[in-house]
């Protein structure tokens, strides 16, 4: 027999707004989507696409989470690029409770790891729905997508490739959970985590350092919001990597 949840959506990623938007489709039982109150600009456009869903919408300070997650005690949880880490007090209220983290766990754990994914030159990402625990990105497997990677992708690339198989990873794990399909536990043997979250001054590049040795790192850069850069006579000089028959439309690759 299979068993029917009502969700809780935790959002707070720019770009992955299909995953609600999926949900509603699927006629999936979406009981509120919690919001954080301070959004970057790219997250708000996500949000005025969620806004006109049939769905009720509540924005949070950090602050205010407990109390605006205790009224739906006994509800599942699904957290979507969330910017805040639940406490496991709140967690015993939810039961499931799930987080859509953009990599292939347990690789590349932590809050911005797609740079590094870049950075080691990897040949796919993917996605992994799991469960959420008291220690960030370690619960058990749910369900995990895979996607190919080039050799000249950019942040912005990795994101769309990955973001969009998570509607399908989504949907999936919620089928899974209802049918009460075996999750599976996270390999320590192959566990790789880098918790510091990524700020502008991890772009600056070694300037004396041979270009085809800096191209990983500068292509894990996104050239509007955390550009590559070295410093020459106290300058900030920014470097950006494209392609002639790359238009900036078509920006899947440099």
């Amino acid at each position: 027999m299979t068993k029917r949840y009502s969700w809780v959506v935790l959002f707070g990623g720019a770009g992955r707004e299909g995953c609600v938007e999926r949900m509603i489709t699927e006629h999936v039982n979406l009981t509120a989507i919690i919001i954080p109150v301070h959004r970057s600009a790219k997250l708000e456009q996500a949000v005025s696409k969620l806004k006109v869903l049939p769905c009720e919408m509540i924005e949070v300070e950090k602050s205010g989470l407990a109390d605006a997650l205790k009224p739906f005690s006994g509800n599942a949880l699904l957290s979507i690029g969330f910017p805040y880490l639940i406490p496991i007090e709140l967690l015993m209220f939810f039961q499931p409770a799930l987080n859509v983290h953009p990599t292939q766990l347990p690789r590349y754990r932590g809050p911005t790891t797609g740079a590094y994914i870049l950075m080691n030159n990897e040949r796919e990402s993917g996605s992994t729905v799991h469960y959420m625990t008291e220690q960030m990105d370690r619960g058990d497997i749910v369900v995990q997508s895979q996607v190919a990677l080039t050799p000249f992708e950019t942040i912005r690339s990795l994101q769309r490739k990955v973001y969009s198989r998570e509607p399908d990873l989504v949907m999936e794990a919620l089928t899974a959970l209802e049918n009460g399909t075996e999750v599976q536990s996270q390999d320590e043997n192959l566990a790789s985590e880098f918790p510091k979250k990524r700020t502008p001054a991890d772009s600056e590049i070694d300037p004396t350092r041979p270009l085809n040795e800096l191209f990983d790192q500068i292509r894990a850069c996104d050239p509007n919001e955390f550009p590559a850069f070295f410093m020459r006579h106290g300058q900030k000089i920014c470097v950006r990597l494209w392609r002639p028959e790359k238009t900036e439309e078509e920006y899947d690759e440099i």
